[in-house]
């Protein structure tokens, strides 16, 4: 860790600095300047990670989910590949992969949340997935266990949503909804994607469409329910519009504001990809990629009203994973990304300042994994956070065990 170790004199005696011939006023206004640089001084070190490949064979790994699927206090892992007609579980701690659904061609999303408090989860599921909305059905599905959640779940459609590309569950108005964003609106072609893009919301037990918001435009690549501020959830979006913040209203409405820009580029290059929320020294951070598939990892650091946006990486191609959390538990969230390009690694990133500013990068995983997703996870029980990605063309999952440091 990182720290000022000259804090430690500061409680030292007059008589000290007299033996060492020092003038005390002179060292203490010293040392206290000194002090206050080094508060600055964040970065301690990673733990160690320990390799573990659960799966492999994947066509084309897209999106890896964690939740406890069979209710037994144990955090299982879902990995969606999204070139793959059946979508499978992976039962901790064997990791045996167990049949969740068939026939589901071209999956490309999935949340999952105990709907009806049964303690096994629902699982809303978007397949039949295509990026031009001609050639996109978009079948949203709620899968729903049987007796035996180790036998394949059922289906119910409730939607059809051509280009149906993220899947959140969020809680409003005191229960759980679904929220359902597509990748681009109707009219979009490539490559300015050049439309406005709806976000819909199902809640139950009807389960029928509302409008949440039209607001983002072109690539509508990331949404990810957070407390935001206040208690309840809202929803950031990422897209050619940037980064934005959707606050549930009065009478259903929701209200956008904009956070931030994102790449200043010209579109298609315009935006932000990817989001997650951290903090860093009791203050809020936002990790993102930049921008579509892009080849920036970025920060916005909240001083104030403002996000000020530092670009912490631009050597990735196709940046696609990204997750925060506390890996070290020095209090101060770390951010995991990745790419799926050529010379796909996997990065962290330590701050080494308060105001978000610097930063260390690490390679976690150079060339064994094309991380399309990632998960920062306790999966062993031991307390610590682990790392679960899933690979694209690697096709693989793998966990990287905390080992502490």
């Amino acid at each position: 860790m990182r720290l000022c170790t000259f804090q430690l004199w500061l409680s030292a005696s007059p008589s000290v600095f007299a033996r060492l011939g020092v003038n005390s006023g002179a060292m203490r206004t010293c040392l206290v300047g000194l002090c206050f640089l080094s508060a600055t001084c964040l970065a301690a070190d990673l733990p160690r990670f320990k390799e573990v490949t659960v799966a492999s064979g994947l066509k084309m790994g897209y999106q890896l989910v964690v939740t406890d699927v069979n209710g037994d206090g144990k955090k299982d892992l879902i990995a969606l590949d999204e070139r793959s007609t059946e979508v499978s579980w992976l039962e901790n701690p064997a990791w045996e992969s167990r049949l969740l659904v068939a026939d589901v061609p071209r999956p490309i999303n999935l949340d999952a949340s105990d709907i009806d408090n049964d303690g096994v989860p629902e699982i809303a599921l978007a397949h039949n997935f295509e990026t031009n909305p001609e050639k996109s059905v978009g079948n949203v599905l709620l899968l729903k266990s049987g007796p035996n959640v180790r036998a394949p779940w059922t289906r119910r459609e409730i939607d059809r949503v051509p280009t149906a590309h993220r899947l959140r569950w969020i809680k409003t108005n005191g229960q759980r909804a679904l929220v359902v964003a597509p990748l681009v609106g109707a009219a979009a072609r490539a490559p300015d994607y050049a439309d406005s893009v709806p976000i819909y919301l199902y809640a139950p037990p009807d389960w029928k469409r509302t409008l949440l918001t039209s607001e983002p435009y072109g690539i509508l690549h990331s949404i990810y329910p957070v407390i935001f501020r206040g208690s309840t959830e809202q929803l950031l979006t990422a897209s050619f519009s940037g980064i934005r913040l959707y606050s549930p209203e009065h009478a259903g409405n929701w209200k956008g504001e904009e956070i931030a820009k994102g790449n200043p580029e010209p579109c298609p290059r315009c935006g932000t990809s990817e989001v997650k929320l951290g903090r860093l020294a009791g203050t809020r951070f936002i990790g993102a990629i930049e921008p579509w598939h892009g080849n920036q990892v970025v920060v916005y650091a909240e001083h104030g009203t403002n996000w000020n946006r530092t670009v912490l990486e631009q050597g990735m191609v196709n940046g696609h994973a990204l997750a925060v959390g506390d890996l070290n538990a020095d209090g101060n969230d770390e951010i995991v990304a990745g790419f799926r390009g050529r010379g796909y690694q996997l990065y962290v990133f330590t701050a080494e300042d308060t105001s978000g500013l610097r930063w260390r990068r690490e390679i976690l995983d150079a060339g064994t994994i094309a991380a399309a997703d990632c998960k920062i996870e306790d999966l062993n029980g031991d307390g610590r956070p682990d790392i679960a990605c899933v690979g694209a063309s690697t096709g693989n999952v793998k966990i990287y065990e905390n080992q502490g440091r």
